[in-house]
């Protein structure tokens, strides 16, 4: 089938993640094939010195890419600078020939966003067929923000328009979630209470925050990684599994395990929501006393009763110990050492683990752990990045691996008091070394 041609207008094109992530991504996608005989990346600048050598990463060639880009100088804050815009991507249609779909990619700060989706509903391109509207996290900053967003976005697109990008959702061993629990009937049929006794979501970096001052101060551990990554990755792991071939309605079913997650009942939150900052942080940021948190840890529960009584523990930190993503399923134990764990490994590698007990050789009957190990990348050579899985299935129009309004409002719906009790009183914050383990961050008193 003939793919529909495409432009994709990405605003942003000299931020950091558009030349990290946005641009090798489409390269690739490229070299497998997999893109429209018509394409064309404009990429969006409002410094007019700005070149495509100058947003392409210098440490490979780039083949396709310098053939098929160009930037369009442009002020995204100005409103009139649409209709130039507009008349630009009307010019690049007609020498397409045919229907032409418009994906404008938002590779900018939510508080930037916001204009930018009005102007590109006022002008009238957002109403124009085949547009979509892919948007980068974070969507709002809390629950009252995210809903003015929605309500914004949807004066101008409707919900099948817009793509809300989580790219933890596209790693390949969360992709893999769905399959590995419904086509293994040995964890098919234990996926639930009565089998296991928690589940531990984890998500820790060796580096801090890496020149991102402006950004963390403005963000903070519990916004970047808990508020989207995390809890997506719960809602998959806790979802009823779509039926054979309707992938398409994970999102449904990602909304409703969303719907069923809350605080633990008649609880103080420092009794399940726990806050840290590493030691040297507020010089790096240069800002004395700043009470930003790079370490969160929270537990959750769910109210379906698959999964009643069951914690889930949401955990991430900066500058600790290692890069580690995983989801850790603890199986429940009658006696002594024969509990089993599941780990689903996201970062630095994807794969499954699997702890199982076995006698040790001799003659005294001495058990042990041991793991049974999966590594994707052992297995297959093609193994595609987390953008450009993103950005393929916005290509395509599948709205699989992104998070629609409702499950965005949710997420903010569970961490709303959270917030609201963080921005009363610091006094639960405790201090940490880089370089700490995640269990010595937790083991630390905000008195220490």
């Amino acid at each position: 089938m003939k793919k529909v041609p495409t432009l994709l207008i990405i605003i942003g094109i000299t931020g950091d993640l558009s030349q990290r992530k946005l641009l090798p991504a489409i390269e690739q996608i490229a070299v497998a094939g997999e893109l429209p005989d018509d394409f064309r990346v404009i990429g969006v600048s409002r410094k007019k010195e700005v070149t495509i050598d100058d947003v392409l990463p210098k440490d490979k060639p780039f083949s396709y890419l310098r053939e098929h880009s160009e930037i369009f100088h442009m002020d995204p804050t100005e409103e009139k600078d649409y209709q130039k815009l507009a008349a630009h991507l009307s010019s690049l249609e007609k020498k397409f020939g045919q229907p032409t779909q418009r994906i404008f990619y938002l590779s900018v700060p939510p508080q930037v966003s916001q204009s930018i989706i009005g102007f590109l509903g006022t002008s009238g391109i957002a109403a124009l067929p085949q547009t979509k509207l892919l948007l980068e996290k974070p969507f709002g900053v809390d629950l009252a923000s995210a809903k003015e967003l929605v309500v914004n976005i949807e004066k101008y697109f409707a919900a099948d328009q817009v793509y809300r990008i989580d790219h933890y959702l596209a790693k390949e061993t969360a992709q893999n979630i769905i399959v590995f629990r419904e086509n293994n009937s040995l964890f098919k049929k234990t996926w639930n209470k009565d089998f296991i006794e928690s589940i531990e979501i984890n998500a820790s970096e060796f580096i801090g925050i890496e020149g991102r001052k402006t950004f963390y101060e403005q963000t903070g551990a519990l916004r970047d990684l808990v508020q989207s990554h995390l809890l997506q990755l719960a809602a998959l792991t806790l979802m009823d599994t779509p039926r054979a071939g309707m992938l398409h309605e994970v999102p449904k079913h990602r909304l409703a395990a969303l719907r069923h997650l809350v605080l633990p009942p008649h609880q103080e939150v420092g009794t399940f929501a726990k806050r840290g900052q590493y030691l040297g942080y507020a010089e790096e940021v240069e800002n004395p006393g700043s009470t930003v948190e790079t370490f969160v840890s929270l537990t959750l529960y769910s109210t379906d009763p698959q999964w009643v009584g069951v914690p889930i523990t949401l955990t991430t930190g900066k500058s600790l110990s290692r890069k580690n993503t995983e989801i850790r399923v603890r199986y429940k134990k009658d006696q002594g050492y024969e509990a089993n764990e599941l780990v689903l490994q996201l970062q630095p590698d994807d794969g499954v683990q699997l702890f199982i007990w076995a006698k040790k050789p001799g003659y005294s009957h001495l058990v042990s752990s041991h793991s049974l190990r999966f590594d994707f990348k052992e297995f297959y050579s093609f193994f595609p990045e987390a953008y450009e899985q993103v950005l393929f299935s916005g290509l395509n129009s599948d709205h699989t691996l992104f998070a629609s309004s409702e499950e965005v409002l949710e997420t903010w719906r569970i961490l709303d008091p959270i917030q609201k009790a963080w921005g009363l009183s610091t006094d639960d914050m405790v201090f940490y070394k880089p370089g700490s383990e995640v269990k010595d961050v937790l083991a630390l008193s905000a008195k220490a």
